[in-house]
């Protein structure tokens, strides 16, 4: 496991971590585990640039909130077809991390992450910080990031970065 992957929790810190917030139920502490993992999966694989893959972390539709635009998707076809990463890659951007992610409301179906993720270039120096409000959701026997309120901004009109 590199820097770039490193676990923001261990199985000892998050139950305390859960315990702080109030998220008790054991339903509830299960979907935070789930949502985490998809947030790993998120960032892993937009940093690979793959698009079809990136897309299937999702659920639909896709509400991304950025700037002053509110951009949806219906679907992971046009999630995909509107997310090639070469617009950021052209800013100095080799891939973003994690700073934090903390479960801040859940239930057995639906948890809502306040984080901070960081853009770093080539020589790993930090380029840019945002904070952001995700919503991970079941839908279908399916884990994903729901919605997204980031203030990152919008880059290229209809992209989801």
């Amino acid at each position: 496991m590199t820097a770039r992957e490193a676990p923001l929790f261990t199985p000892d810190t998050l139950p305390l971590l859960l315990a702080g917030q109030g998220i008790d139920a054991p339903a509830a502490q299960a979907a935070v585990q789930a949502g985490l993992q998809v947030l790993q999966d998120f960032m892993r694989t937009f940093n690979a640039r793959d698009a079809l893959a990136w897309a299937q972390v999702m659920n639909y539709p896709h509400v991304r909130l950025a700037g002053d635009q509110v951009i949806v998707w219906h679907n992971a076809a046009d999630y995909a077809a509107a997310n090639d990463l070469t617009p950021l890659a052209d800013t100095g951007w080799a891939y973003s991390r994690w700073d934090f992610i903390r479960p801040v409301q859940a239930d057995a179906t639906k948890v809502h992450f306040a984080l901070q993720f960081t853009r770093y270039d080539t020589q790993d120096r930090a380029q840019q910080s945002f904070q952001a409000l995700y919503v991970v959701t079941l839908q279908d026997g399916h884990w994903g990031v729901q919605s997204r309120s980031s203030y990152a901004g919008v880059l290229t009109p209809g992209a989801a970065f």
